[in-house]
This record gives structure tokens, C-alpha cells and sequence, in this order.
């Protein structure tokens, strides 16, 4: 049986303690960070969550020991630069945590893109020179127009997990474009007997509340047209009940205080409709002057239209000259009484 040294099986149980000491256990990538960046983020996470660095033989041994099943399938997401973020922040507030806190940084060459990078169309503001062969060789269609360099249509230039090239890497540097993310990456998390992957967690507050909001009108809907009553829906449905029980009532000539008026509004409309087809010596003289009152009404409303889109399109020169024409009148009349 092999010797195991016994530092190793301090750290292990140490490890142990440690993970079930919190409720939220993470696993991070920390490669790629510098000692100087991992310091300060330990100092910005002091007291609310604990980094600790391990082996990864000796971080899989401590989870595997672990009495809960499910805790011990965390191991599973233990890889190469992995460290422990112990903590009691609930997994989402930490993704998110983790997220806010990563910086761009440029690529040298050999690293592994996170996301996909495209080169947009236009002018790169560089002069002729050299650099627009560079660019042609990585794939970049660029070319020289007008005494400048230019990308003559978009271009994407590495997807997410290509391996960075160190000439590519270097036309980005030359561009301005930093395509890795310094900070913590967390590749998984346990809470409550349950792991989540650290991508199930990258979620759009935005598309959530809308889906929220979608759910509440649906939901409002059903319970209106299935007239069930709670505290949100009672009064519209009341509303709506005072609403058809009025249409019935007008509809079936039923008569109270409410419908009377519009029944009343209603036949006098019917009548001088049916009165309009009629012969006039059909009618007497009282329901002659009321059509002709309406139809003087009518005339009126037509001819108040007409010539206010007449205004409309009069040129501004002639409403001056219409204005000052009556302002002369008004002299006039003020000489002449």
C-alpha cells in the first residue's frame, strides 16, 4: 500500500471542514488570474466568500469523503486550475458576483477564446502599411481605399473556444481588442442538495420579468373568463357584470332608471332613420323640422371639415394676407361706425 504523506491528509481533512462549514459550495477556475489579482479579490470577498486554493487530486479526495451523495458529484466538475469558493451568497448572486467583478485583458497567444469576435466592417483607422497584409493573412478582408485601411465587410474572426494564434493575437492588440476575461470563473455549484452548472445560472433578468409579467396577464385573463373571483379580478369582474346586465336590459327593452334614457336615445334614432326613406307627405311638420335639423347639423359638421383641410394646405403667406385684410376692415369700420 502506498505511503501517503501525512501533510496531504491534513489538508484533505481540512478541506473537509471547510466545505461543511457553508451552505454554498463553488467550484472556480482561478487560471489565468495573477497572485496580485487573486490577493485583491480575497480582500473584496473577505467575509462573505472564502477562496481556498488546493490540489486537484486532494479537492476530489475531500469531496468524494463527503457524506452527502450529492455534494460528492461536485468533483465531477473539478478541473485543471480549480479552486473552492465557500460561501453562504445563494448561487445566482454569486455567478453574478463572479461576472461584475471580470476584466478584458488582451491575448498573447495560445489561449482558448470565451466568445466569438468578429471584425466589423469600416475604416480601421490605420494608414497604408504593412499591418493590412497581417490582417489579410488571419482571414481579415481588408484592403486600401482613400489613403486608408479598410475591413471591407464583417468578419468574424475566432469563435468561442478557438485557440487564440499569436498572429491573430497580435492583429487584436494592434486593433484594440482585448478578447480574454480576467476574474473567476465558477464551472459549478452545490446549495441544498441540489449542483448547478455555472451557465445554467447566466440568466437575462430582463427576459424573466417579462416572462413574468406575460404569466400574470395570462393568468388575469383565465380568471376573468372563467369569472373567478379573487382579489385582483373582483372588481373588473364586477364591472364587466354591470356591463352586460346594462346591454341586456337596452337589448330586451327592460326599463329602470338606467336603461330608460338609452332606449329612449335609441328609438328616436330609429325613428328618423326609418322617417328618412319615408315620403314626406308621410310626415307632419314636427318630425320634418327634426330631419331637417339633422341634416342641417350634418351639413354643417361636413362643411367645418372641408375647410379646415382646406386651411390645412393654404400656404401661411395667405392666412397673413387674409389677417391683415381683416385687420384693415376693422379700421374701416371703426371710422366710418
Amino acid at each position: 500500500m502506498a505511503h501517503v504523506a501525512s501533510w496531504k491528509k491534513d489538508e484533505v481533512n481540512e478541506l473537509k471542514e471547510a466545505i461543511n462549514s457553508h451552505q454554498v459550495i463553488g467550484i472556480v477556475d482561478i487560471s489565468g488570474i495573477a497572485a496580485k489579482q487573486l490577493q485583491a479579490m480575497r480582500r473584496d470577498f473577505h467575509g462573505k466568500i472564502q477562496i481556498r486554493t488546493a490540489r486537484n487530486t486532494l479537492l476530489k479526495l475531500a469531496l468524494e469523503e463527503s457524506e452527502d451523495d450529492a455534494l460528492k458529484g461536485l468533483k465531477d466538475h473539478v478541473q485543471s486550475g480549480s479552486s473552492l469558493a465557500l460561501t453562504e451568497i445563494n448561487p445566482y448572486k454569486l455567478y453574478k458576483m463572479f461576472e461584475k467583478g471580470k476584466t478584458s485583458a488582451p491575448a498573447k497567444g495560445g489561449e482558448v477564446c470565451p466568445k466569438e469576435i468578429v471584425i466589423e466592417k469600416g475604416d480601421t483607422g490605420f494608414p497604408p502599411g504593412p499591418i493590412v497584409g497581417e490582417m489579410q493573412r488571419v482571414g481579415i478582408p481588408a484592403a486600401i481605399e482613400g489613403g486608408k485601411i479598410v475591413v471591407k465587410k464583417s468578419h468574424v474572426l475566432l469563435n468561442e473556444g478557438d485557440v487564440i494564434s499569436s498572429d491573430v493575437a497580435g492583429i487584436l492588440g494592434k486593433l484594440g481588442i482585448e478578447p480574454l476575461e480576467v476574474g473567476l470563473n465558477l464551472f459549478a455549484v452545490y446549495e441544498d442538495g441540489f449542483i448547478f452548472n455555472g451557465r445554467d445560472l447566466a440568466i437575462d433578468e430582463g427576459v424573466i420579468a417579462g416572462q413574468f409579467a406575460l404569466a400574470y396577464s395570462q393568468s388575469l385573463n383565465l380568471a376573468l373568463n372563467a369569472a373567478i373571483p379573487n382579489e385582483t379580478s373582483i372588481s373588473m369582474l364586477i364591472a364587466m357584470a354591470v356591463s352586460n346586465a346594462r346591454n341586456l336590459g337596452i337589448n330586451a327593452n327592460v326599463i329602470n332608471e338606467e336603461t330608460l334614457p338609452i332606449i329612449l336615445s335609441k328609438g328616436y334614432t330609429e325613428m328618423l332613420s326609418l322617417a328618412k326613406v319615408l315620403d314626406e307627405a308621410a310626415l307632419d311638420d314636427d318630425l320634418k323640422d327634426n330631419l331637417g335639423s339633422v341634416a342641417a347639423a350634418a351639413a354643417t359638421q361636413e362643411v367645418q371639415e372641408v375647410s379646415e383641410d382646406e386651411n390645412k394646405d393654404q400656404p401661411e403667406e395667405e392666412e397673413e394676407e387674409e389677417a391683415s385684410e381683416e385687420e384693415s376692415l376693422g379700421g374701416l369700420d371703426a371710422l366710418f361706425g
